[in-house]
């Protein structure tokens, strides 16, 4: 029998200036990482497909990756 695959999902992101990218960098995840609040419910490992916007950029920039934290309701 097949493993159960991870759900994927589509979120978006908005950073509008360098305060809110300091907020949402993870700079403890190797590789780095983006804390993007949600309301969507996740699992650990879920892998999602991102389309972030930064400051002034035109374009939405693709990002893919995958869940590794997640902070319970009411924290």
């Amino acid at each position: 029998m097949a493993a159960p695959r991870a759900r994927q999902g589509i979120l978006s992101l908005t950073i509008k200036d360098k305060s809110a990218l300091y907020a949402a960098y993870m700079q403890y995840v190797k590789n780095g990482g983006l804390f993007i609040p949600t309301s969507k419910p996740y699992k650990l490992g879920d892998e999602v497909f991102m389309l972030l916007s930064l400051m002034d950029e035109p374009e939405r920039l693709p990002v893919a990756g995958k869940i590794i934290w997640i902070t319970p309701v009411g924290a």
